[in-house]
């Protein structure tokens, strides 16, 4: 179960997915000339949150469970991203 989620700013392109597959968990931020993607510091559907996450092109969302332990994004979603990214 989801408990936690983070968001790496640096990897995040504001893309927008996150924020608008699953609003209760995630806003926008205008940083600058940036949007980025940030927690809002709530939960909200696990199915929402799971689909927000594996929709990241930049794979820059993690979500926890209880004991800290990673979810998402899975060694397999980092080995596809990492394989796209070196053709």
């Amino acid at each position: 179960m989801i408990s936690k989620i983070e968001v790496e700013a640096a990897a995040c392109i504001g893309c927008g997915t996150c924020w608008v597959a699953c609003p209760q968990a995630f806003k926008e931020e205008d940083i600058g000339d940036d949007l980025k993607a940030l927690p809002t510091g709530d939960l909200g559907d696990q199915l929402m949150m799971r689909s927000a996450a594996e929709g990241c092109p930049t794979l820059a969302i993690t979500l926890l469970d209880e004991a800290g332990k990673m979810i998402y994004p899975t060694e397999e979603a980092r080995a596809t991203l990492s394989a796209a990214n070196n053709w």
